[in-house]
């Protein structure tokens, strides 16, 4: 059986094979107002213009079939539910920043020196979820080949303002946060296996 260069599988939006991945773009109004993200490895696209909520999308499924049902399952719920999975997201970078924050030696920083300062300036302190909005992009979604109670694993790849080498990625389970760390937490399927998920078969459910 030929592999298809293209498929329309609702409510992915169409998505064309690559060498490693169904690929596609989608808007999510969730993700408006962040920076524009969807270069190369998740880098700075809009040109200082907020993004308008348009993602890349991987879909780690077979080349001659396309997405299984169980990652229809996951990127339905994400679009149902697309609010609730972002602040979820949000929130959990949010919560990990002040130790990211540390960790870059921003919280011990001379005054008096001006590359310091604006250095700093790309990760400043902040105190609400919302003070992400123009320190983070969402690059890629994720849509995994492992499985849990019949829905996929997600993960969000994100570009930031304080690491362009590594970036932020969250991995959840519908609305659930399974863990955050550089970009590649994402797209690591053994995060998702350790959290009790299943590859997926292309035979059968997970």
């Amino acid at each position: 059986m030929p592999t298809p260069e293209t498929i329309d599988r609702p409510p992915f939006p169409p998505l064309a094979r690559d060498e490693y991945f169904w690929s596609g773009t989608d808007i999510l109004p969730s993700w408006a107002g962040f920076r524009a993200r969807q270069g190369m490895y998740a880098s700075e696209s809009g040109g200082g213009v907020p993004s308008d909520g348009t993602a890349n999308v991987a879909v780690d499924a077979p080349a001659d079939s396309g997405p299984g049902p169980e990652q229809v399952a996951a990127y339905a719920y994400l679009k149902a539910n697309e609010a609730v999975v972002a602040a979820a997201a949000v929130r959990a970078v949010f919560e990990r920043y002040p130790r990211e924050r540390a960790k870059h030696g921003f919280d011990d920083i001379d005054e008096d020196d001006e590359d310091a300062v604006a250095e700093a300036g790309l990760m400043p302190e902040i105190s609400d979820p919302n003070d992400l909005r123009p320190l983070l992009g969402l690059g890629t979604v994720h849509v995994l080949a492992v499985a849990r109670d019949g829905v996929a694993y997600v993960g969000l790849e994100f570009g930031c303002t304080w690491d362009d080498e590594h970036g932020v990625g969250v991995m959840l389970h519908k609305d659930r946060v399974v863990k955050v760390g550089g970009a590649d937490t994402s797209f690591l399927a053994w995060i998702a296996e350790r959290d009790g998920g299943r590859p997926l078969d292309p035979s059968g459910p997970a």
